[in-house]
């Protein structure tokens, strides 16, 4: 068992219709929540800090919490945004 703890800091709503959206607006959606995330990330911690790699952090985490509360929707999405930015930061 991860003897890591996990801290919610937020929520994260999905459009009900996100599974049947086509891929370009659920890229578009995922790069808006990128773009909120960050901006919050930006004003709460030191500029020295890899901002990409926190956000990275906070992905995992999320996701494992997710998958424990069997909020298998959500991690999907929290999976399409790891990508995306997996991608464009190599």
């Amino acid at each position: 068992m991860d003897t890591k703890k996990h801290v919610k800091v937020g929520e994260l709503e999905i459009p009900t219709d996100y599974f049947n959206m086509n891929p370009e607006d659920r890229k578009e959606l995922c790069l808006l929540i990128i773009d909120t995330i960050l901006t919050v990330l930006d004003k709460h911690i030191n500029p020295e800090f890899n901002r990409i790699s926190i956000l990275n952090t906070i992905l995992d985490s999320s996701i494992l919490s997710n998958t424990e509360e069997e909020n298998y929707e959500i991690c999907a999405v929290l999976f399409d945004i790891q990508k995306l930015i997996n991608e464009e930061n190599g």
